[in-house]
């Protein structure tokens, strides 16, 4: 059963390096952001999403397991969608706020990152790489 350990592991490194890729490719790339929150796909829902379907394939779709795997999945899911692009939301207000304070009183407010959530499509296309790992590994 160590599918149910590598397969969502395999589908977050998919989707951070098909991240790199783009960040790279749109000229944002950083070392950073390696391990950063937010962008094009979501690794949290690749992540989830592929350990739901394993753990449904080789579990069972009417198992307990897989109706934890997928409570587990909606929530992450609704909090990376949801929840943490209101954080973004608030973080790029905040630094508004603090680059129109004097130069003396702003400088000891660090600036916070505003990139931290993910857009519906991010979201969906995270979901379709955890699916695609699952039935690839599932088809082998």
């Amino acid at each position: 059963m160590y599918q149910l350990i590598y397969l969502p592991l395999i589908a977050a490194i998919v989707a951070q390096i098909i991240k790199l890729i783009i960040d790279g490719k749109n000229a944002k790339f950083t070392w950073i952001d390696l391990n950063s929150y937010g962008g094009m796909p979501s690794s949290h829902s690749a992540l989830v999403t592929a350990l739901a379907g394993a753990i449904g394939y080789y579990e069972g779709w009417d198992s307990a397991a897989f109706a934890i795997a997928l409570a587990f999945a909606i929530i992450v899911i609704r909090d990376a969608g949801g929840f943490r692009i209101m954080l973004g939301r608030h973080a790029k207000e905040l630094n508004q706020i603090i680059h129109n304070l004097p130069s003396q009183e702003g400088a000891a407010y660090p600036h916070l990152t505003e990139r931290i959530g993910h857009t519906p499509l991010e979201i969906v296309c995270g979901m379709l790489i955890g699916i695609l790992t699952v039935i690839v590994f599932a088809l082998i």
